[in-house]
């Protein structure tokens, strides 16, 4: 798989990602064996991306990947995912700008901390 340097991150992204989005349903309504034989195949082809959102199934494929990547424990995997911001009325887009919709987002998300070098 060709890997590209992801801006200024460092980060090492495959070109191809994997869209866990509501198209296709597999990662908001798909049986769990098959979201997880798929996930580990991608894997083993060489993809490093995940992109997810809350908005993908209400959260169903957020908890799918999570579960799936905890399961798994890939190394260098990288997850992109959407969250909800609601801005308040008293300041600008900076430092405390925003606040968290609280229950939205990437607080569903299990996080697999992965390192290369562990």
């Amino acid at each position: 798989m060709e890997m590209r340097v992801f801006g200024r991150t460092g980060l090492q992204l495959s070109v191809l990602g994997f869209g866990c989005g509501a198209v296709g349903g597999l990662m908001v309504r798909g049986d769990p064996s098959d979201q997880e034989r798929t996930i580990a195949r991608a894997i083993a082809s060489g993809v490093n991306y995940f992109d997810t959102a809350v908005q993908y199934g209400n959260g169903e494929s957020e908890k799918n990947l999570g579960r799936v990547l905890q399961k798994l424990k890939p190394a260098n995997v990288v997850v992109g995912t959407k969250v909800r911001l609601r801005l308040t009325t008293k300041s600008n887009f900076g430092a405390n700008a925003c606040a968290l919709h609280h229950g939205k987002g990437f607080s569903q998300l299990v996080v697999v901390a992965s390192r290369s070098d562990q």
